[in-house]
């Protein structure tokens, strides 16, 4: 990658680099690093090998080693690109094996690889690029701040890269879940509406609450969705939420209370009830199933 000549790092350390996007030119390859670029300010059109794709801020780009990045500007870009390594996460991770989820990996590493999957996984939706909020960004660099005190300090880095790679793999979710839902042509954005119920899914959310953020009447809100979505407003909202726990279930040790809070159900009774309905097991059935399929693929990969 080629740098300006008043280029300079804001942090290198001994397992990832930060850099201001200002420095470099308009194209971005790092071999054998993990990269992301985090876009600030400014718009244009990009690529990254063969896929095109319109930027604007906020946003932000994942790419691995394999993949060329170019950014077209159609005015000044500002921002940071962070590049690292796998074994910066965990010393045995690769790019081949993270790219294959080895069945060697523990349940809480195929929590990490998951998380990952953003710079390897692609789809006609994502190819590496997702937009996000300036409430997202705003967090997106708090952690940025801690994981430069982390290297002057010389402490592990590792949990502070996965609270980055965190909300944008939530990002992607997000925005494959609305590429997914079949919309009805309507002069009323929808997908709005979606992307609001997906960014604050923790909240609680009320359909009056809904009207007065879009300044729509709330029977028309609901009629238009329903015409959209073929679901109601809570359905669809609670099936997200639910989707939302499976997932924590699968990937990370939360107490099933703790994983009903964080997807917004103040009732642990009910949130179990509702995953009941929608995933046939019970929140603890469900998490013991994957252990234990977890389990299975391990032992088959021992010799004999």
């Amino acid at each position: 990658m080629k740098l300006s000549s008043n280029s300079n790092p804001i942090l290198t350390s001994s397992t990832f680099s930060l850099q201001p996007i200002e420095a470099y030119v308009s194209d971005f390859f790092y071999r054998e690093q993990l990269s992301i670029v985090f876009i600030e300010s400014g718009y244009g059109k990009g690529k990254i090998n063969n896929g095109i794709f319109e930027f604007v801020a906020p946003s932000v780009i994942c790419i691995n080693e394999t993949e060329h990045l170019h950014l077209d500007k159609s005015v000044p870009v500002q921002g940071k690109i962070l590049t690292f390594s796998p074994n910066s996460i965990r010393s045995y991770f690769t790019f081949e094996n993270l790219r294959k989820f080895d069945h060697a990996f523990t349940p809480e590493d195929i929590h990490l690889a998951l998380y990952l999957s953003v710079f390897f996984q692609r789809f006609p939706q994502y190819i590496g690029y997702v937009q996000t909020s300036d409430s997202i960004m705003k967090q997106l660099n708090t952690t940025l701040e801690q994981l430069n005190k982390c290297s002057k300090l010389h402490h592990s880095s590792s949990n502070l890269l996965i609270e980055l790679v965190a909300p944008i793999k939530r990002l992607v979710q997000t925005s494959l879940s609305i590429s997914e839902v079949i919309i009805t042509d309507s002069s009323f954005e929808i997908k709005d509406v979606l992307l609001y119920l997906h960014n604050n899914c923790k909240q609680k959310i009320t359909i009056p609450k809904l009207s007065k953020q879009f300044h729509i009447n709330r029977t028309t809100l609901s009629n238009k969705f329903f015409e959209a979505t073929g679901e109601t407003i809570i359905n669809y909202l609670n099936k997200y939420r639910i989707n939302l726990a499976a997932i924590m279930l699968r990937e990370s040790n939360y107490s099933i209370s703790d994983i009903a809070e964080k997807v917004g159900f103040n009732d642990t009774a009910y949130f179990a009830k509702l995953f009941k309905k929608y995933m046939l097991h019970t929140p603890s059935g469900y998490r013991q199933q994957y252990v234990t399929l977890c389990q299975v693929h391990k032992a088959d990969d021992l010799p004999e």
